[in-house]
Formats: structure tokens, sequence, C-alpha cells
């Protein structure tokens, strides 16, 4: 079995397209700061915005990226939403990257 083929049998397709999704939400240096900023204190997008040279409206943007790869939670506190980090899914796709990228070298010279 050839490591393409290795690879495609521990993840499937859609497994792909979530991890995927993951690494293109992690790829952008805002995005990189909002996880940094959650992982320390739950936070909404006014006190977010305050924090990035960014208006609310493309905080809410840069939001919705990570919570849609499942990387955040938004939550009703009163009658605010706050967002925080999902430390389990982040851990969980970190899991899947590393068993893929270990499976995927797997007998490799080249890893």
């Amino acid at each position: 079995m050839n490591r393409t083929a290795a690879a495609r049998s521990t993840l499937e397709a859609p497994d792909l397209a979530d991890l995927g999704r993951f690494l293109v939400a992690l790829g952008d240096p805002i995005r990189q700061g909002i996880v940094v900023a959650l992982s320390r204190e739950r936070l909404n997008v006014g006190q977010l915005a305050g924090r990035f040279p960014l208006s609310r409206p493309a905080m809410s943007h840069h939001l919705k990226v990570l919570a849609d790869a499942g990387l955040l939670v938004r939550e009703r506190q009163g009658r605010e939403r706050v967002y925080r980090l999902d430390v389990k899914r982040c851990r969980s796709a970190v899991g899947r990257l590393r068993k893929f990228v270990l499976d995927c070298c797997a007998g490799s010279a080249c890893c």
C-alpha cells in the first residue's frame, strides 16, 4: 500500500474536509490571535474587536470561520453572546491530524 492509500484508509473524505476547515481557520494571523485570546478567557465580539484592528463585522466574520471549523463555542451569558475555545474539539482535531501525518509517512523515507 502506498502512502496516499495508507492515509486514505485512516481518514475518510468528510474527516479530511473537517481537518481542512480546521487548518484554513488557523491559517490567518488574526484568527490565530483570536484563538490565543479565547484560550485565556471568554469574550464577546466587542471585547475581541477592541483587541484587534478590526471592525465588529470583520471580527464577526473571523469568529464565524473559527466556529464553523469547530474551534469555538458561542454561549449566552445574560443578554450577551460570548465565545470560548472548544478545547476538546481542538485536541481531537490535532490528534486526528497527527494520526493522518504519521499514517501517511509510515514506511516512507521522506518523513
